[in-house]
């Protein structure tokens, strides 16, 4: 069995995760003294990260303490994350999370939200309220908020309850705009 290693957080800071060197690794739902154990959001292996002056954790995985070791990466430094960018055939993918004061809808990429703005733009103008709601630090929490404004908010979540948005579902869908 592979034993999970743990990395100071100087360290990881540096060069990200300790196999591929992706900056982006999210906590495995528990952490505490220091110790905080993390799963890479592109390889997804495992491993620990030590505060300063920790030289071991206090979180057991399978009965085992990993203890602070060198990066195995030392020296090469980490890179930004970033999501496929899958496409269906016909649309971008948009899993809706009901209507609410918007429509917020997951996205798999920066670039498919950018291209969804744009189907928006390219029906409805320039002008409008939709948008890409991407942070940085949340690399795979990308939505984009359609806004009750633009669209029958309503009907483009019944539509897109497929998780597909497409150019012929938002045309079903404008209310008062003019398309361009």
């Amino acid at each position: 069995m592979n034993k999970e290693i743990a990395v100071s957080a100087d360290e990881f800071k540096l060069y990200g995760c300790i196999n591929c060197g992706c900056e982006y690794c999210f906590g495995q739902g528990m952490s505490g003294h220091g110790c905080f154990p993390v799963e890479c959001g592109e390889c997804h292996t495992r491993f620990t990260i030590l505060s300063t002056g920790i030289k071991e954790s206090c979180i057991g995985i399978n009965d085992y303490f990993p203890v602070l070791e060198a990066h195995p990466r030392y020296g090469i430094l980490k890179h930004k994350f970033e999501n496929p960018d899958a496409r269906p055939e016909v649309g971008e993918y948009f899993k809706p999370r009901g209507v609410g004061y918007d429509l917020a809808g997951f996205v798999v990429s920066k670039k498919a939200g950018e291209r969804i703005i744009k189907l928006f733009e390219s029906i409805l103008g320039e002008n409008i309220k939709t948008w890409l709601d991407y942070r940085e630090y949340e690399p795979t929490w990308i939505q984009v908020k359609v806004q009750e404004d633009d669209i029958d908010i309503k009907l483009l979540n019944k539509l897109t309850q497929d998780g597909i948005i497409t150019k012929e579902k938002i045309r079903q869908c404008v209310k008062s705009h003019k398309e361009v």
